[in-house]
C-alpha cells in the first residue's frame, strides 16, 4: 500500500534517518548491509526503510520503529496489507448489495 503522508509527522524524515543511523544502516530483519545516503545504487546493496511494528504511522515511539530493508519491510507488512484488502473488499461487497 502506498504511504499516506498525511498520517506521518512533519519531521518523519528526521525520525526515519535517526532509526536507520541507530541500526548502523543494517536491516534489523535479515542483517543485510544497506545503502547509506549518497552511496551509489547497485544491486548488491539494499535500500533501508523504517517499519512501524504496530502498523500505525502516527505512532513514532522508538520502540515501535525498526529499520528494515525493502524486502523485509514487504514481508513484515504482508499480512497487514492482506487484511486491509479483505476489509475493503467486504465493505465494497456490502455497498454493492444495495
Amino acid at each position: 500500500m502506498p504511504m499516506d503522508k498525511a498520517r506521518y509527522p512533519a519531521d518523519w524524515k528526521r525520525i526515519a534517518q535517526t532509526v536507520k543511523e541507530k541500526a548502523g544502516w543494517i536491516c534489523q530483519g535479515c542483517g543485510m548491509q544497506c545503502r547509506k545516503p549518497g552511496e551509489l545504487f547497485d544491486t548488491h546493496r539494499r535500500t533501508l526503510t523504517v517499519h512501524h511494528i504496530n502498523h500505525i504511522p502516527e505512532d513514532c515511539r522508538e520502540e515501535n520503529l525498526i529499520a528494515l530493508c525493502a524486502g523485509c519491510h514487504l514481508r513484515a507488512d504482508a499480512e497487514h496489507h492482506a487484511e486491509t484488502r479483505r476489509k475493503h473488499e467486504r465493505i465494497s461487497d456490502a455497498g454493492s448489495a444495495d
